[in-house]
């Protein structure tokens, strides 16, 4: 069991104490922020989302979950999950809610993709998801977080029940907002903030209803239904639906002329049919059925698929996975600055999952401006991104385990990125020569960071994982900008030239008690007036390590001078 999903203390339901032996780990459900458990209360199941430990003290997170708590409380609707109660004290914050026994919609997707070949089954999905959309907007409440993920399929009755109003919109509260990369509207992916209405929500439903028709391409060509697609997801806010209401009477239509236009279908496939079974069975007696055998040839597994204006190689026919490997050909495709890596490609009714970016599929992209990978990719290759000078905006999904070398190198137009919670390593000049960077999010658990990794960058500060471990040589060469470094206190090695070139660094906040040993780390140390402060036992011992001796300053940690 996950050390970190342990309960020490006890939460309530309804003002009664729940023991923590009544508290069961949902490891599978766990998220960047939260922490997830089964409780069992007089008979009956809850679910609960607990704020992970490193949040817990942050008033913003603490306020997100407050809002979501009593945004969905106070709108209860039979296809959004039931909140029953919060806690928020010195032993953490957590809401209490409903138990849905099913699957996401995006687990169901994976798993039983047959079940959306149903007409019957989407429109139900799709008109349950629009109505309870309907209720919130009507109370003045925006999702902006709608995705697969967040939306759940109950086992019994495949009814909606919608979660996670973590990054709603409120006009009862003062907060930011969220965007969840591939299903975020293009005013969310700018920044627009201002801009958004009832349209962003639709916008994200408009892709869902996509990619659940794309698992089933033959039985959704309606034109009418592809018409809808199209509105809902315009890039312009204002050439979408009005309102949720609008949008589930355009679905009630769209599979209405859909059902009209399959019953013909039906009818000349029966006609067909009947000459064929004929046609058959006069050749069988005129050939014989092993000239018939020949017709029942497989075709060959595709190894190069295109979707959406992008190309992937197929890794594994068996198992239906695929790699990005750049941009399609076509000259309309080539100058789309934003692109979508999705989460899958359909194929003759088979759908390949896509697990890589490939390496250099992006390389030298001078059109691209902003890359949104959606969850499920694991790995960004070697160079998969490099070089490409106008790239700005990069959201990278949660299911990301590894990144290849130089994969950002040379992207000068990038300023901030937040690495994904389960990257342990960042590899060899993985954001070297990136000029405009100016802010990283470093994931807790990350371990060692490679040669280069950020030299010549425009870091202003780095403040540096409690989990690392190692730094290895020139780390930070020639970042100029750099004014503030803070060591964990797990930090055991330093590489050399780490340090060199970074001429606005005064100030180094050094929390391991035993000095590191260093060599060439800090270029012309003496020249600069460069604080260094480390735990208040240790300063002596600083004092006499070689090279750390050599700063100008070396005070406690908590002198704020």
């Amino acid at each position: 069991m996950d050390k970190d999903l342990i309960v020490s203390g006890f939460i309530q339901i309804n003002n009664v104490i729940i023991p923590a032996y009544d508290i069961v780990p949902l490891p599978e459900r766990c998220g960047a922020t939260c922490l997830c458990y089964l409780v069992r209360h007089q008979g009956k199941r809850y679910f609960m989302k607990w704020l992970r430990p490193e949040f817990a003290d942050n008033p913003r997170y603490r306020e997100l979950f407050r809002k979501e708590f009593e945004t969905g409380q106070r709108l209860p609707h039979a296809h959004l999950v039931e909140y029953v109660s919060m806690g928020d004290d010195d032993e953490g914050c957590y809401i209490v809610m409903e138990y849905v026994d099913g699957k996401t919609l995006g687990e169901r997707m994976l798993s039983n993709p047959a079940y959306f070949a149903n007409p019957d089954h989407v429109e139900r999905l799709f008109s349950q998801l629009l109505d309870c959309l309907s209720n919130l907007h009507h109370h003045q409440v925006l999702h902006l977080d709608l995705k697969p993920d967040n939306i759940m399929l109950t086992r019994i009755s495949d009814d909606v029940k919608l979660i996670d109003l973590g990054f709603c919109y409120s006009d009862s509260y003062d907060l930011s907002m969220g965007r969840n990369g591939i299903y975020s509207a293009p005013e969310q992916v700018e920044g627009r903030m201002g801009d958004i209405n009832v349209g962003t929500d639709l916008y994200a439903v408009g892709l869902l209803l996509r990619d659940v028709c794309l698992l089933h391409p033959k039985v959704y060509d309606n034109e009418v239904l592809s018409a809808l697609i199209a509105r809902s997801t315009h890039a312009d806010i204002n050439r979408r639906y009005t309102s949720a209401d609008e949008m589930a009477d355009a679905l009630k239509h769209a599979f209405l002329e859909g059902n009209k236009n399959g019953r013909k279908i039906d009818r000349a496939k029966r006609t067909f049919m009947r000459f064929v079974i004929s046609l058959a069975l006069f050749l069988a007696g005129a050939v014989g059925w092993h000239f018939l055998s020949g017709f029942g040839e497989q075709e060959e597994e595709p190894t190069q698929l295109e979707s959406f204006g992008l190309t992937y190689s197929v890794l594994s026919p068996e198992s239906l996975t695929c790699v990005v490997t750049g941009r399609a050909q076509s000259p309309v495709e080539k100058v789309q600055s934003t692109v979508l890596v999705r989460p899958f490609v359909v194929h003759k009714d088979l759908r390949y999952n896509v697990i890589m970016i490939g390496d250099s599929a992006f390389f030298a992209d001078s059109v691209l401006q902003v890359l949104s990978i959606s969850e499920g990719v694991e790995r960004l290759s070697f160079h998969a991104c490099s070089e490409s000078q106008n790239l700005h905006t990069v959201t990278l999904p949660l299911s990301l385990e590894s990144i290849g070398e130089s994969a950002f190198r040379g992207c000068h137009s990038l300023q901030h990125i937040i690495l994904p919670p389960y990257i342990d390593r960042l590899p060899i000049g993985m954001f070297q020569e990136c000029s405009s960077l100016k802010s990283i999010h470093f994931p807790e658990g990350l371990e060692n960071i490679g040669r280069d990794c950020f030299a010549s960058s425009g870091l202003s500060e780095a403040l540096l994982p409690d989990s690392l471990r190692s730094l290895e040589q020139g780390v930070f060469f020639n970042c100029r900008s750099l004014h503030s470094v803070t060591l964990p206190a797990s930090l055991k090695r330093i590489g050399d030239f780490c340090f060199h070139n970074c001429d606005s660094l005064v100030e180094v906040r050094n929390y391991s008690v035993t000095p590191q040993p260093i060599t060439n780390v800090f270029k012309d140390t003496l020249g600069l007036q460069r604080t260094l402060y480390v735990p208040a036992e240790s300063i002596e011992l600083y004092r006499k390590a070689p090279y750390w001796s050599d700063f100008s300053r070396i005070l406690p940690l908590d002198n704020p001078s």
